[in-house]
């Protein structure tokens, strides 16, 4: 029964035999967990107080069959956290700058930078636990408030009403915005805000999102260097792509994106931080209607002859791996993942504009190739359809 059942889901998630040679090999070693030398597991960072709390057991009351096991998940990333330094007065900063600032040290410095022979996208680790950055006062409040959530939660589990609890995730950042201005430009918004702002805490918020803002830049710098070590050991062809995706992390996602290759790298660079952010591995942080503010970059490039179908096909397909390693949270106890499993990072396709009219476009099919030639559990596809949906896509879906 085994064997047969492994032979199933070997058959179910195989992928097209049209692959690259490139894509096939990172898809494969994406499935490889047991044997690949980068893992996305989860990596706690801590400031070092004794009181210091790193994992948040609320964001995982929507999952019952995880309940049991909270206080040992809670314990363990506290022994094993890295300690982070922290800039003189941090104590004193009101929370929110606090988060910011902690987050900002970890990824300019901490985070590990990994570049995968041959990928195209870059940017590995993004399953963190990060300091909560409360004072002991604070955590003490929290603590309270927690036990009491789970408490009451898992009495509900008990009774049979599991898979509820506010969660964080289930958010589309405006990506199409990051692509236009860039964090250079929404750091000239937040700048132009502050000017105007008088009151107290709507100017701290504001200075935190400054502080995480520029974080952005030294993130992606980080990988530009990596991409150039990298070069002295590359083969010719190779060592000319990491020239390449060295120039593109050192504009994006800092300035705005020009090329189809450089607005996949922003989407992808913030998507992972938002992940960061949040310490939580992605359910719900999805890209909204990515055919359609990516479009711009795939039409323009393939007009001025920069971009060719198939090197867009294959910088999706690269770009497709790496929400998937997400599961890397728990592969070493859950690696049998289904379709229905919970770590949606969702993509839209298709739909209408606001006057009603078909918005598909020549980027909603190569999507849909993509997804069929990939066939891995992330991103999730969804396709709208409406009135004017033209009868080539409804075959298509």
């Amino acid at each position: 029964m085994a064997k047969t059942c492994s032979a199933a889901s070997t058959a179910l998630w195989s992928a097209s035999d049209g692959l690259t040679e490139r894509v096939r090999r990172l898809r494969d070693e994406y499935f490889a967990h047991e044997t690949r030398t980068f893992r996305n597991e989860v990596l706690p960072f801590s400031t070092g107080t004794p009181w210091d709390a790193v994992y948040c057991p609320t964001h995982w009351t929507n999952v019952p069959e995880v309940m049991p096991f909270l206080k040992a998940f809670e314990d363990s990333l506290a022994a094993a956290a890295r300690v982070v330094p922290l800039p003189e007065g941090f104590w004193d900063e009101p929370l929110i700058k606090r988060v910011a600032l902690f987050f900002a040290e970890v990824v300019r410095a901490h985070l590990p930078v990994d570049i995968l022979e041959g990928e195209l996208i870059v940017g590995g680790h993004f399953n963190v636990a990060l300091s909560l950055c409360l004072t002991k006062r604070a955590e003490k409040r929290y603590r309270r408030i927690a036990n009491r959530l789970v408490k009451g939660i898992t009495r509900l589990s008990n009774l049979g009403l599991g898979n509820c609890g506010a969660v964080p995730g289930h958010l589309i950042p405006d990506y199409p915005k990051l692509l236009r201005l860039g964090f250079r430009g929404i750091m000239a918004e937040i700048e132009a805000l502050l000017l105007k702002q008088r009151d107290v805490e709507k100017r701290v918020a504001l200075e935190g999102f400054a502080i995480a803002a520029c974080a952005t830049k030294d993130f992606a710098q980080r990988y530009a260097d990596e991409a150039e070590r990298l070069v002295m050991d590359a083969a010719p062809g190779r060592a000319e792509e990491l020239r390449a995706i060295a120039s593109i992390c050192r504009r994006v996602p800092w300035e705005p994106a020009e090329t189809f290759h450089e607005a996949l790298q922003s989407l992808w660079f913030t998507h992972m931080l938002a992940m960061v952010s949040e310490s939580y591995p992605g359910p719900g942080v999805s890209f909204g209607r990515i055919d359609q503010y990516l479009y711009p970059f795939y039409a323009r490039d393939k007009k001025a002859g920069r971009l060719t179908e198939d090197q867009a096909r294959e910088l999706l397909c690269c770009f497709f791996i790496k929400p998937n390693y997400a599961y890397d949270y728990q592969a070493r106890i859950g690696r049998n993942q289904g379709i229905n499993s919970s770590f949606g990072q969702l993509i839209t396709l298709g739909g209408c504009g606001p006057e009603g009219e078909d918005r598909s476009n020549d980027l909603t099919y190569l999507f849909l190739d993509v997804i069929e030639a990939m066939n891995m559990l992330e991103p999730k596809p969804n396709v709208r359809l409406h009135a004017r949906t033209p009868d080539r896509l409804l075959q298509r879906v």
